[in-house]
């Protein structure tokens, strides 16, 4: 690191930690562990509604507010997955796999703990992949076109078959379906409408969030309501053990921990794809190389838990590369950012790294900093929100209920979006009857219009011959080597088990 270099990271701590700019930041930090928590709030809406104040702020003070409610929105969004099975964001859905299943196990503190503690140990993974990616990954990234993009997201289509277990063609049939509605709404190419029956709403596809809350939320909530129980089957007994074990599990797990939020960093990198896939990229990574997870996993194993909350805050270090080196945000949050940016008088992309190459360091030092005081906060709390799992159905399910309502509403304002909420809830209750995953339909629906661009982008410019270019060739060879990976493990432990017989 140049002599300039530190003195820029000096200078970034430094305004960072004025009283006015780390004051802010706390503010952002409170308001992302409750508002940004609530199902379909997100931290899109939250900091739409702070941008006006960065007119009256300073750079840093600015920075300090924004990002910070960005950076560790993940970590809040947790908090209902777990206790409640409803997704506070786009990058908890996945956390819904384990850490619901561990809280009704009764392990709901461990499950919190271990989503805490990984969350920081993931924000600090990014932010320092974030300072090491400043001087040598602007020309890897440059490299990569459509074609290359297209492959890396039928990588994620891959993973379709790893989240479902024992039955992966019926996770592939499901994904399937989630492809069709994903192909409902305008064509982008040609700007024809498609599947929406000349209904205006349809116009612009189904709606991420109230399809999310209704396969995941309502089934549960159907269930808890049937069961006349509590969400814990069992016991919470010793809060404070499983709030041990919990911080104890990510630090047993770092190998977990380092792979899933490289896993992280290398999603948030590539733009278009962002947090509605992070979690889901990685919890498919842990379910194919952690020992004994086709078996555990979905039932509550706290791996699950880890790899994904690690992943998802590990991916904001990563979303920040193209945002702030090349202009090019890799998200609709991010360009909210990216307007921040522009109101303080900092333009992203070659000044960001010269000029004022002491903003890029607040930035990573407020990753960071936020990243360890939110999950610290939490991890405070913990006591109080494992207790949540204790309540009577006939006070939580309303709770709940009004809550998933409010934030399906919330997505654009309308009330087709409670509808589909209900449809949706309809499908994963009879999908969960039945046996039949729900992950993949939602991976389908987020990876359909992803690579439906990329390949019609990547046909105009080299027609065919787009699938001979050297990167799509590698990724190609990564994507085979994924899916035989799992069948040479299993039958090398098939052997292994054989020979000590």
């Amino acid at each position: 690191m140049g002599v300039d270099m530190i003195d820029a990271a000096i200078q970034g701590l430094e305004g960072i930690l004025q009283w006015k700019a780390f004051g802010l930041m706390i503010v952002g930090i409170l308001i992302s562990s409750t508002l940004v928590a609530m199902p379909g709030i997100g931290s899109k809406t939250a900091i739409a509604l702070l941008l006006p104040f960065a007119f009256v702020l300073d750079k840093y003070e600015a920075i300090a507010l924004i990002v910070s409610v960005w950076a560790v929105s993940n970590t809040a969004n947790s908090i209902t997955a777990i206790l409640f099975s409803v997704p506070g964001g786009g990058g908890s859905q996945a956390t819904i796999m384990d850490g619901y299943p561990m809280a009704k196990n009764g392990e709901a503190a461990r499950a919190l703990a271990a989503s805490f503690t990984s969350s920081a140990l993931g924000g600090v993974i990014g932010a320092i992949v974030l300072l090491a990616a400043i001087p040598i990954l602007r020309p890897l990234v440059l490299l990569l076109g459509p074609p290359e993009f297209f492959m890396l997201v039928m990588m994620g289509v891959v993973m379709v078959g790893a989240l479902s277990g024992k039955a992966p063609l019926k996770g592939i049939a499901v994904g399937v379906f989630g492809l069709a509605i994903s192909l409902i709404g305008i064509q982008g190419q040609s700007g024809e409408p498609r599947y929406t029956f000349e209904y205006i709403y349809l116009f612009d596809g189904i709606g991420l969030v109230p399809l999310t809350i209704g396969l995941f939320a309502i089934p549960e909530l159907i269930a808890l309501a049937a069961r006349k129980g509590t969400i814990s089957d069992v016991a919470l007994g010793d809060i404070g053990a499983g709030r041990r074990q919990g911080i104890k599990d990510a630090f047993i797990h770092w190998w977990l921990v380092v792979r899933s939020s490289i896993v992280g960093v290398w999603v948030g990198i590539i733009p278009g794809l962002g947090s509605s896939v992070a979690d889901w990229f990685a919890y498919g990574h842990a379910l194919q190389t952690c020992k004994g997870a086709r078996e555990t996993f979905g039932k509550g194993d706290v791996r699950g838990v880890i790899a994904v909350d690690a992943a998802t805050n590990a991916k904001e270090g990563g979303a920040l590369i193209p945002t702030l080196a090349f202009g090019i945000p890799g998200s609709s949050t991010l360009a909210l950012i990216f307007a921040g940016l522009l109101i303080v008088g900092i333009t992203p992309g070659r000044e960001i790294l010269t000029t004022q190459l002491d903003v890029t360091f607040s930035i990573i030092w407020l990753l960071i900093i936020s990243s360890i005081l939110t999950s610290l906060l939490c991890l405070a709390f913990v006591k109080q929100m494992a207790q949540a799992t204790t309540l009577r159905p006939s006070i939580l399910v309303p709770m709940v209920l009004a809550m998933a309502v409010l934030g399906s509403f919330a997505n654009s304002n309308r009330l087709e979006d409670v509808a589909v909420m209900i449809i949706f809830g309809l499908i994963g209750l009879v999908l969960r009857a039945t046996g039949w995953p729900r992950p993949p339909l939602l991976l389908g629906l987020v990876l359909g219009p992803l690579a439906e661009r990329f390949m019609w982008t990547s046909y105009q410019i080299y027609e065919f011959g787009f699938l001979l270019r050297p990167g799509v060739l590698i990724i190609f060879g990564l994507l085979v080597l994924s899916l035989a990976y799992p069948m040479i493990q299993k039958r090398y432990m098939a052997k292994r088990q054989a020979g000590a017989l």
